[in-house]
Formats: structure tokens, sequence, C-alpha cells
């Protein structure tokens, strides 16, 4: 696999997955997916609410970066990265 066809989707778009998206489309052509269509919205206008990128770091890669909440533009991605929460007890232990 060379870099011109590498297709990559970092699915949750949080704390981790943002970050690592932006970093990945310097070189690639990412997809970032995110249920929640408000953190899509927001993506799309370079703001990140929860402050991990800066907006000029987001417009910086928006060539090869991309937001979606719909799953079938996901599909063609050769590259999955699930960047998820980890789930936890009542006690803040993962679970």
């Amino acid at each position: 696999m060379n870099q011109s066809n590498t297709k990559i989707a970092i699915i949750g778009l949080g704390y981790v997955g943002l970050p690592l998206a932006t970093e990945f489309a310097k070189k690639y052509k990412v997809i970032g997916f995110d249920i929640n269509q408000s953190r899509i919205d927001e993506l799309e206008k370079n703001n990140d609410s929860t402050i991990e990128i800066k907006s000029e770091n987001i417009s910086s890669v928006r060539d090869n970066l991309n937001f979606t909440s719909n799953i079938n533009d996901i599909k063609k991605c050769n590259i999955y990265i699930v960047c998820i929460p980890t789930p936890i007890d009542q006690f803040n232990k993962p679970n």
C-alpha cells in the first residue's frame, strides 16, 4: 500500500481521534467520522470545542481531511482506526 492509495478512517473525533486525524492528514487522505452531528458541524468550521487542536492546525490539513457523521462515507477507506472512550464503572475503573 502506498501513500497515494491510502485512505484512513478515524472513528471518533474526541481528544484522541481529532489529533490523530490531523496528524495523519499531513500525509494521507483521512475521513474523520463521529456520530455526533454537532461535533461534525463545529469541525467543518475548523473549530474544536475540546481545545485539543487549534483552528489553524485543522484548516492547514483540510485538503486531506474531511469530516462526516454518515457511515457510508467511510466504506471506501482501507485503514480504520477506532478512537472511542473506554467504558468505566462507578469507580472510574475501566470496565
